[in-house]
C-alpha cells in the first residue's frame, strides 16, 4: 500500500509539473503575433533578436524562419555598408530557402523567399541576378498558388513584371542570348496583379505601385489618381510614410 501511495505521489508531482511547466512556456504562435504586431514599431532589430530566440528553441519551425528572413532583410535595408547589407540579404535568402523546405505548402515562406531573391538580386552580379530573378518570379507565382487570397505574392509578381518590362528589348536580348532569358513580363500583367492585390487588401503601397505601373503606361490620368489615393489613405504600415512621400513627388512632377 505504501509503495503504491509513493508511486501515485510520484506521478502526482510529474503531472503537476508538466503542467507548470506547460503553462510557464510562451506558446509559439501566441508569441509570433505579438511579433507580428511589434512590427508596427518599426524596430526590426528587437523583432529580429526575439525571432533568433525562438529559432534557437525551435530550429524546425517554419514559420520562425521566413519571419526571420523577411525582417532580416528589413533590417539590411536600412543598413549602408554594402558589403554588411549583402551579408545579410544574402543569410535572409538561405533562411527563407530553408523555411521553404521545412514547409513547401506554406504560401508565406514562398512569399518571403521571393521578396528576399528580389531584393538580394540588386546587390549581385549580373548572371546571378538573372537567376534570382526567375526564383522570384517562381516563388510568387507557387505564393499565389497556394493561396489566392494572398495580397502582398500578388504585389510581389506585379512588381517583378514592372521591373522585367521596363528592362527594354535591348537588355533582356542579352540577358536571353547570354544568360538564358526570363520568362515574359509585361506592365498589363503587373496592373492585373496590383489591382487584383487591392480587391483583396487595399494598401498603400499596392495604390503606389498601381500607379508607377499606369504611369509607365502613359495614362497619366489613372496615374495621378492613384497616386491621390495613396496620399489619402489612412496609415496602416510602418512603411506607409515611405510610398505616400513618393507618391506626393511624383504627383507634383507630372
Amino acid at each position: 500500500m505504501r509503495q503504491r501511495l509513493a508511486r501515485a505521489s510520484v506521478f502526482v508531482v510529474l503531472a503537476l509539473l508538466f503542467v507548470g511547466a506547460s503553462m510557464g512556456a510562451p506558446d509559439i504562435d501566441e508569441e509570433l503575433k505579438r511579433l507580428e504586431a511589434l512590427r508596427d514599431t518599426g524596430d526590426f532589430e528587437l523583432i529580429l533578436e526575439e525571432l533568433e530566440a525562438l529559432h534557437a528553441e525551435h530550429p524546425g519551425h517554419a514559420g520562425i524562419l521566413w519571419r526571420m528572413a523577411r525582417t532580416r532583410t528589413d533590417v539590411a535595408r536600412r543598413v549602408e555598408d554594402e558589403d554588411h547589407q549583402q551579408a545579410l540579404f544574402r543569410q535572409a535568402f538561405d533562411e527563407a530557402t530553408t523555411a521553404v523546405g521545412l514547409d513547401p505548402e506554406s504560401s508565406n515562406a514562398h512569399l518571403t523567399k521571393a521578396v528576399c531573391a528580389g531584393r538580394l538580386a540588386l546587390v549581385e552580379g549580373t548572371r546571378r541576378r538573372v537567376e534570382l530573378s526567375r526564383e522570384m518570379r517562381t516563388h510568387a507565382d507557387h505564393a499565389i498558388t497556394l493561396d489566392q487570397t494572398n495580397d502582398l505574392a500578388y504585389h510581389v509578381r506585379g512588381r517583378w513584371h514592372y521591373e522585367i518590362a521596363g528592362l527594354g528589348w535591348a537588355a533582356r536580348t542579352v540577358m536571353r542570348i547570354v544568360y538564358g532569358g526570363l520568362p515574359d513580363a509585361s506592365y498589363a500583367q503587373a496592373e492585373d496583379d496590383y489591382r487584383q492585390a487591392i480587391a483583396l487588401q487595399d494598401r498603400v503601397v499596392h495604390r503606389y505601385e498601381l500607379g508607377r505601373v499606369l504611369q509607365a503606361l502613359g495614362r497619366t490620368g489613372e496615374a495621378k489618381e492613384q497616386y491621390q489615393k495613396t496620399i489619402a489613405m489612412p496609415y496602416g504600415d510602418v512603411t506607409d510614410v515611405i510610398y505616400k512621400r513618393r507618391a506626393h513627388r511624383l504627383l507634383i512632377q507630372m
